[in-house]
């Protein structure tokens, strides 16, 4: 019997899920962070636990058959930049898996085999244009190099704010009053920044959303950039084809494409996506069985 297993991981946490052949679903289930760029031997342990769970859960759903082989899509932030998939391909015991960047199975959970433009924004941010069978992806490069708009984005922005108002150098708000209660001294502030990963900068992100809905100047001037570098990315994948529709996934990605559309984006073609990346990376394992590839 043939097991389809999809797996989304990011920065924050990794989801999976199995489908059988017969339909049936087994519970989503969650691990840790899996950004192999970031940590190749942390993502590696939590992917393979995840793993070995979900294969248990749709071991549960068929009790008693045999030969149950899984076909395995991992759609993974940082799995296109250097060797890291070539390495976790060498590091797992599966046959018949595929490993791809987090952006393809938020493609693919969106808009099927049809096109469309992607803004996924979680704790990292990438986008992509899925068009005649082709990709273009922008961004997608790390917090060191940029990540705009993301939850780490943001998180690091809030703590930025917070150090040039306390110099002087720029305007105070609630959210810097937040972040100081929250921190309480300087050499907090530091110590936390020069430990901090990309996940716990993304901590930060709900407090810049919460400020920004209570009218603080602070956070509204940090979505407001981060922002309109997504809109500009939005721009660049459309042309040539203004008319595509354009989703947002992940945790932040849905309601930054929002605030873009409130905002004067309107003439977007702003739609719902069809499905999760989760969904997406299923939709590609019972494709990639079926013999067809986008």
């Amino acid at each position: 019997m043939r097991i389809f297993i999809g797996l989304d991981g990011g920065g924050t946490g990794c989801r999976a899920q199995a489908i059988c052949e017969n339909g049936q679903r087994s519970a989503v289930l969650s691990g840790g962070a899996a950004n192999l760029a970031s940590d190749f031997n942390g993502g590696v342990r939590e992917i393979s636990a995840l793993l070995a769970a979900v294969l248990d859960a749709a071991h549960a759903l068929v009790p008693g058959a045999t030969a149950i082989t899984p076909q395995i899509v991992l759609g993974l932030a940082g799995a296109t930049e250097a060797d890291a998939s070539t390495r976790l391909q060498a590091a797992l015991p599966y046959r018949d898996l595929t490993i791809c960047g987090d952006i393809d199975i938020s493609l693919a959970g969106a808009f099927g085999d049809g096109d469309g433009i992607v803004m996924a924004v979680g704790t990292g941010s990438v986008l992509a244009r899925q068009s005649g069978g082709q990709v273009l992806r922008l961004g997608g490069y790390g917090l060191h190099l940029g990540d705009e708009g993301s939850g780490a984005w943001l998180g690091r922005e809030a703590l930025r704010r917070a150090l040039h108002a306390r110099d002087g150098l720029g305007a105070n708000g609630p959210l810097v009053a937040a972040i100081w209660q929250d921190f309480g001294t300087l050499a907090e502030v530091i110590g936390f920044a020069a430990r901090a990963r990309p996940a716990d900068f993304a901590t930060l992100a709900p407090l810049v959303l919460a400020q920004d809905r209570a009218h603080c100047p602070v956070a509204a001037a940090i979505l407001d950039r981060g922002c309109a570098y997504l809109l500009a990315a939005i721009r660049q994948l459309q042309r040539g084809a203004d008319g595509l529709p354009v989703a947002g996934l992940g945790g932040l990605g849905p309601a930054l494409l929002d605030r873009i559309v409130a905002q004067g984006g309107a003439q977007l073609n702003a739609v719902a996506p069809k499905g999760t990346a989760l969904d997406g990376a299923l939709w590609m394992a019972q494709r990639l069985h079926a013999g067809v590839t986008r």
